[in-house]
Order: structure tokens, then sequence, then C-alpha cells
């Protein structure tokens, strides 16, 4: 083979793979009380087909008034949620997309306990997280810096401030960082 076929080979091989490689490997998992991650995580699976999605769920019902009072009573006290077993074959999936809210300036607990009773050493993760307001940078920080102490290969943190967003809105920003982490490439018109 002459170098300029090898050139040319490489040269697919470097732009087709990193199009193919975020699939079969990839799981996404999600925790949505108000239903904007379950949307985000949704819209990564469209854009990332091979992938399969799992959802968080807790074994206590965290729906309605007395369901948000629990949320916060767990942010407060640092609790972790009962959160029911996924079933989610985690060993075989290299790569980690976890899409949940933040409360009160930190990570949910839900998502907090999936991180911990959940065996992602050695995984890749993305987390793409969602907020009411707006997250200051040190308390971004010390999410990104207490999910690395889990001994997670943390990739990146995209969070999306959704108060007054619509679901189109939402989409662009999630495209936004998708891009932004290489998990979707451009697509010329």
């Amino acid at each position: 083979m002459n170098n300029l076929k090898k050139s040319i080979l490489i040269l697919i091989v470097l732009v087709i793979c990193p199009c193919i490689s975020y699939g079969s490997d990839t799981l996404i998992v999600y925790y949505s009380r108000s239903g904007s991650n379950e949307g985000i995580a949704e819209y990564i699976q469209a854009n990332i087909p091979d992938a399969r999605v799992g959802t968080i769920t807790t074994e206590d019902d965290r729906s309605g008034f007395f369901g948000f009072f629990t949320c916060m009573f767990d942010q407060w006290f640092d609790r972790d949620a009962p959160i029911n077993d996924l079933s989610l074959k985690t060993a075989e999936k290299s790569v980690i997309i976890l899409c949940a809210p933040v409360w009160m300036q930190s990570l949910s607990s839900p998502a907090r306990t999936f991180i911990k009773q959940v065996d992602l050493k050695g995984k890749t993760l993305y987390l793409f997280i969602t907020y009411g307001g707006r997250l200051k940078e040190e308390k971004q920080q010390a999410i990104e810096q207490w999910v690395k102490d889990q001994g997670v290969m943390l990739k990146g943190v995209y969070g999306s401030a959704v108060g007054g967003k619509t679901a189109e809105e939402l989409k662009q920003q999630t495209r936004d960082h998708l891009l932004k982490a290489g998990l979707l490439v451009e697509q010329e018109n």
C-alpha cells in the first residue's frame, strides 16, 4: 500500500471512529424528579443511538410536596437516598453519561448514591447536571472533586440552568454540551 492510501485509511479511521466509539459501550443513566433530566437523557440517547439508557429510581416516593421535603432533608443531612437496583451491566460499559439535578448547590442524593453504590472505578464519566437557578463555580468544583474522589475518571461536568427554559432551548444547550464533550460530531451540510 502506498503512502497516500495509508494516509487516507488513517484519516478515515480518525474521522469515523470518534462517531462510533461512543455507541454500544455507552450507558446513559439519569435521575429526574421533574422530568428535565429525563428529557436530556432521551435527547442524548437520540444522538448516541446504540447507547443504553437506565433510570435511577428511589425506593420511597419523592413526588409532590412531601417528596420535595424528603429530597431537601437528604441534602441538608447529606443522606444517601435509597435507590432501587438498576440491574445495569456497568461492567460491560466503559463510558457512563449521568444526567442528574443539583439541589441546594450539591449533586442530588439519588445521583450521589448511584455513584457510591455502582462500581464506576475505571469508567469514564460525563456528568450532565441541571439546576434551577445559578450554580456557584466553587460548588461545581466541589461536585467535580467529590466525583473524582470516588475513583471515577470524570471527563467533564456540563451544567444547564433549567429555570424558564423551553424544551427546545434545553435540547440546544445539551447539543452544545455534547459537542464540547466530543460525544457528538458536528455534521456539515
